[in-house]
């Protein structure tokens, strides 16, 4: 044989090996009732966002202090944050990716509210970091509304978001299922227009980069779609002080039901964070008892995003077992190195978990039978 060939069947054995060596961690790593199951991680924006509600949930007293359970879940919140901030003082939102100012503003507005001092080592650098991206005017929408919430931000600077909208036949499902998912509550809590108490004192005035405006730059010209956005902003927030309150009370009473079709027969609002938490909010402000059972389930469903034991302390962004499944099902089948009880196993518990009833899809395409996962 020539060296050449013995090369080849050396990298082919090798190439075996490594198949077999995947496939059987793979196989170890199913669950009994087919499944796999890996933890879905984010950037530190989750961790951040879960401090702001826990201060719309459980504000601290008037002497500043919280309550032991939610000051816990605080200090691990913070301590989860910290362990991510990167070596220029900045959050990124991606793995390996540049500090990125929406991630650092709400790390810092979080960290602060945690009880970390102005003169701290890592607020002072995370600070001028953020000031270096263009401080908190430069932050993106979501950041300035959940801000303005708690009077943090300028509320005439934010995007007005209608509750209206859901009364414009379809227009809504033009929307993607997440934004959608969002926006619908979020238009609940805007329309309330609730000013939260923060501790006092507590302000985010040394984040302001002098000489940056407020408002929204448009560098698109009087024909861009930015400018149409900014004009149409404006007719919102007139329609927001002279427009109908039937027609808004009429808007918000639909959203509600709309908002609260969708906690059922799932994991939550379209079964991800930033819908889920929003929704806790909507609840909140339309009344909703602390005790209420609808309440109750819709802060249950936010809270199994979270991961507090030897893992670490973080929230998943949603629950990702069906890809991990259908992934590792897929790879180990083409691989052909799976025993056919595991991929039956696998199968039969997919099969469970096929979605047979009309979703917001449904809306457009009405004759076509349920079916996907």
């Amino acid at each position: 044989m020539t060296p050449s060939l013995q090369i080849a069947d050396a990298r082919v054995a090798s190439c075996a090996q490594a198949l077999n060596r995947a496939a059987d961690f793979l196989l170890s790593r199913q669950d009994a009732r087919g499944f796999w199951w890996g933890d879905l991680t984010a950037d530190s924006t989750l961790e951040s966002d879960f401090i702001l509600l826990e201060l719309w949930r459980h504000p601290p007293g008037l002497d500043g202090v919280w309550n032991p359970p939610t000051r816990a879940l605080i200090d691990k919140a913070a301590r989860s944050i910290l362990d991510r901030q990167l070596p220029d003082g900045g959050f990124n939102i991606y793995a390996e990716g540049p500090s990125e100012v929406s991630a650092s503003i709400k790390a810092y507005t979080a960290l602060k509210l945690a009880g970390l001092a102005m003169d701290d080592p890592n607020l002072v650098r995370l600070r001028d970091r953020i000031l270096a991206l263009g401080g908190l005017q430069a932050a993106n929408s979501y950041v300035k509304v959940n801000l303005s919430l708690f009077n943090l931000f300028p509320r005439e600077h934010t995007p007005s978001i209608p509750p209206e909208l859901i009364l414009l036949g379809k227009f809504i499902y033009e929307m993607s299922s997440w934004t959608r998912a969002i926006v619908i509550p979020l238009s609940i809590v805007h329309a309330m227009n609730p000013r939260r108490p923060v501790p006092a004192g507590f302000d985010l005035k040394e984040l302001l980069k002098l000489g940056a405006p407020f408002e929204f730059p448009n560098n698109e010209g009087f024909l861009g779609w930015r400018n149409f956005f900014l004009k149409a902003d404006k007719v919102l927030k007139f329609w927001e002080k002279r427009g109908s309150r039937s027609l808004r009370t009429k808007a918000i009473r639909r959203a509600e039901q709309w908002m609260l079709e969708r906690t059922q027969h799932s994991d939550g609002v379209a079964a991800i964070y930033p819908p889920m938490m929003y929704v806790i909010m909507a609840l909140d402000v339309l009344g909703y008892p602390k005790d209420d059972q609808c309440m109750l389930e819709v802060q249950k469903q936010f809270m199994n995003l979270l991961v507090d034991d030897q893992r670490g302390f973080f929230f998943q962004p949603c629950f990702s077992v069906v890809w991990d499944t259908g992934i590792a099902a897929y790879a180990l089948g083409e691989s052909g190195q799976a025993p056919e009880a595991a991929l039956e196993r696998c199968t039969d518990w997919l099969l469970t978990k096929e979605v047979r009833r009309p979703g917001d899809w449904s809306v457009k395409r009405p004759n076509l039978e349920p079916s996907g996962w």
